[in-house]
């Protein structure tokens, strides 16, 4: 009899005769296990593994990331890597469109590109090329250390102790100065006013200042004495409104009669006035000096003046319009120059904030050494 035999035995024996040569009994290898190492084989850039040469392989095809081409990303490689680089150009021109750090031109990176007058790679505002890459000036808003002294831009304007403004017009003025009382200055008689301002058929505003006491007026005169001078005024009839006016100024002289000149508010006053062969007109006293108010001077010449104009003894007469609003305004805090300079005692100009300047800060004379006050 024959043994039973085994169903291993029998697949042995199947496998001798059909040539295989594995190892009766012996665990088969499982697929791959036989695979060669990856050392010498042919790197395959995309498939996300780094291999042999690589750098790297992020497995795809991207030319914008931080992997290109199984090579890292560099600035250089003539590749913009988005949200790493604003350009790229894969040269080492540093002046041209794209710097050497793959940067964009920029005013501040020290490199003086095309509509840029200068650029010193700082932020610094006080020298001579500012941090937007323009050559400092006077105006610019930057005060240039060592050179300016100030400068406020567009602010840049000087702005003086009193300005006169009417339409187009705006022109600093001062005022008439004289060591007598505003009432002595007008030396009202034969019915009129003699301050040597009036003239035929023509209307004057000017502020006044008594430099004994500092008091400041704004005196308005229309017309001439016809006994003092021998001009004949015709007849002639004025009015004016004064609005805006400052806290406690008082009509100092009414000329004729007070109904003639009045405050009809606390803010606002009005003269009434018809005269002919002599002169008409007041004054309002107690005006603040250094001050901050702004009067509005509203005229209508119905007839006998032709002309209007504001006294200056500094610069002449300056001529008005008879029908537009006249504005004085009272300034008590000084600004930079046009020229980038400050206003300073002494200097000749009233600026804001001053009484008086006549060019010299030796007191005992008709401005004292601080321009804060008379004599």
């Amino acid at each position: 009899m024959f043994a039973r035999r085994s169903f291993a035995h029998r697949a042995c024996a199947l496998a001798l005769l059909l040539g295989t040569f594995a190892a009766c009994g012996a665990r088969s290898s499982l697929p791959g296990e036989d695979l060669p190492p990856t050392e010498g084989r042919p790197a395959l850039c995309g498939n996300g593994l780094p291999e042999a040469a690589e750098a790297c392989d992020d497995g795809n095809e991207r030319g914008d990331d931080g992997c290109i081409q199984c090579v890292l990303a560099r600035c250089g490689d003539g590749r913009v890597r988005a949200g790493f680089e604003a350009c790229d150009d894969g040269n080492d021109v540093n002046e041209d469109g794209c710097r050497n750090k793959c940067a964009l031109p920029t005013c501040g990176d020290g490199i003086v590109d095309p509509g840029e007058p200068c650029d010193d790679g700082n932020a610094d505002d006080t020298d001579a090329c500012t941090s937007v890459c323009f050559l400092a000036q006077c105006g610019d808003g930057f005060v240039h250390a060592g050179v300016e002294a100030c400068d406020d831009g567009p602010l840049n304007v000087g702005r003086p102790a009193f300005l006169l403004t009417q339409g187009a017009l705006s022109v600093p003025v001062r005022p008439v100065e004289r060591s007598v009382s505003i009432t002595s200055f007008y030396a009202y008689s034969s019915a009129s006013a003699h301050t040597g301002f009036e003239a035929l058929g023509q209307s004057e505003l000017f502020l006044y200042r008594d430099r004994g006491t500092g008091l400041l007026s704004l005196v308005s005169e229309h017309g001439i004495d016809l006994d003092s001078s021998g001009l004949n005024q015709p007849v002639s009839k004025v009015q004016q409104r004064f609005l805006f006016l400052p806290a406690g100024l008082v009509v100092a002289i009414a000329d004729d009669k007070d109904t003639e000149f009045f405050k009809d508010s606390e803010t606002s006053a009005r003269g009434e006035w018809t005269f002919n062969q002599n002169s008409d007109g007041g004054v309002l006293t107690g005006l603040p000096i250094p001050g901050h108010w702004s009067i509005d001077i509203e005229p209508t010449f119905e007839s006998g003046i032709d002309a209007f104009r504001y006294v200056d003894e500094s610069q002449g007469l300056v001529p008005l319009s008879l029908t537009e609003t006249v504005t004085l305004t009272a300034f008590d805090e000084a600004s930079c120059r046009p020229d980038c300079t400050l206003p300073r005692c002494g200097d000749g100009i009233l600026d804001a904030g001053e009484v008086c300047d006549d060019g010299n800060t030796v007191g005992g004379d008709d401005c004292a050494a601080s321009c804060l006050a008379g004599p």
